[in-house]
């Protein structure tokens, strides 16, 4: 299931929206852990900006990312997500998880390139900018931060 798109949107929409997601004034929110099963002990954090959950908006910046949205080809939108993960002295994989616990299907995009890689079970995906990933995220895999820039910055959608 999982298939990998590079250059998924034409170079002005990209740059248009990597120059937003990257830009000094988009706003990031603190999240405490990565997801649900990184122990209570490990102080490594991350920063997201939730575009859309609960069949709501939750940010003014969801129409930007409605033309990325619409190329994906979903029926129903669960959750759209962008993620900041910073930069470590060391490659760290993030605690496996899966994002909900219902059918639906997902799909990743990197605004930038770095040595971060998606873990989706036994396959290590690189982090290259434009690129597009769908997979399925009822299956474990992990995120991973960078050691060759400031931060990987990323969206992840579940749809249906």
């Amino acid at each position: 299931m999982t298939k990998i798109v590079d250059d998924f949107l034409d170079k002005k929409h990209f740059e248009e929206l990597q120059e937003i997601v990257l830009g000094l004034d988009f706003p990031w929110y603190f999240q405490k852990s990565v997801n649900f099963n990184q122990e209570d002990k490990d102080l490594y954090f991350y920063l997201t900006h939730l575009l859309f959950a609960d069949n709501q908006p939750y940010s003014n910046f969801l129409p930007v990312f409605q033309p990325l949205l619409d190329k994906i080809g979903y029926n129903k939108l669960i959750r759209v997500k962008l993620n900041l993960y910073p930069r470590t002295e060391q490659l760290r994989v993030n605690a496996p998880h899966v994002d909900f616990p219902f059918d639906n299907k997902g799909f990743l995009f990197y605004f930038n390139t770095c040595d971060s890689k998606t873990v989706l079970q036994d396959t290590y995906i690189d982090c290259v900018e434009n690129r597009g990933v769908y997979f399925d995220p009822t299956k474990p895999h992990s995120s991973s931060s960078c050691t060759n820039v400031k931060a990987r910055f990323s969206l992840n959608v579940n749809y249906i």
